[in-house]
């Protein structure tokens, strides 16, 4: 089995796992495992252990997404692919703010202080990166599997809104179905960004 296989399968476990604990127990129980990290981490650690744990996997899907993007800035010439070039500085940023947001809370804070909802501000951050997939990304010209990877990762984000959006909060498997699927679409965000990556990674060693 190689790493790829056994990463999903042991995402696979997770997810059933904390479907499991929905079902068998409650929301509420659950609730622990997808909570926002906010004020003393330690304190809820002695009671429920895995605190927050799928905030912690997605901020660490996330700034890989943006530290993998960085690699990727090395290995291309800045002067002979500006557009590539701009579109992997503004995905750097991006997800390394997400990353951020996901961890501080940035967005509920930002909305706080601005008197907004504070969905608007990540919508901002979504049109930002079509925005910069359309204009910068080359779509088009992307390896096949990290083309996937994308549209699937878009897929998955689509499920956890429309659930946000749409599904009754107290429903069976609502809040699971909601974290998870942003979870998996975190997961694809980094096998996107690997599947660049390699690409360029590939390209160089070719020239060699």
């Amino acid at each position: 089995m190689n790493l790829r296989r056994l990463l999903f399968s042991l995402l696979i476990l997770y997810t059933l796992t904390l479907l499991f604990i929905e079902w068998k127990f409650s929301q509420d129980v659950v609730r622990h495992f997808f909570s926002d990290i906010q004020g003393v981490v330690l304190h809820y650690n002695v009671q429920t252990p895995f605190y927050g744990i799928n905030t912690s996997l997605s901020v660490f899907c996330l700034w890989s997404v943006a530290l993998l993007f960085g690699v990727c800035l090395l290995c291309i010439d800045r002067e002979k692919d500006r557009r590539a070039y701009i579109f992997y500085l503004s995905q750097v940023f991006i997800f390394a703010y997400l990353g951020m947001d996901d961890r501080l809370m940035v967005h509920e804070h930002l909305g706080n202080l601005l008197k907004v909802n504070d969905t608007y501000i990540l919508l901002t951050v979504g049109f930002i990166e079509i925005g910069c997939l359309i204009g910068f990304g080359n779509v088009c010209q992307m390896p096949a599997k990290a083309r996937r990877a994308l549209y699937t990762a878009a897929l998955l984000f689509a499920v956890m809104t429309v659930v946000d959006a749409k599904f009754p909060s107290h429903l069976l498997f609502r809040l699971s179905a909601e974290d998870l699927s942003k979870l998996w679409s975190d997961v694809y965000l980094v096998l996107f960004a690997w599947e660049i990556l390699k690409y360029h990674l590939n390209e160089l060693k070719s020239v060699k």
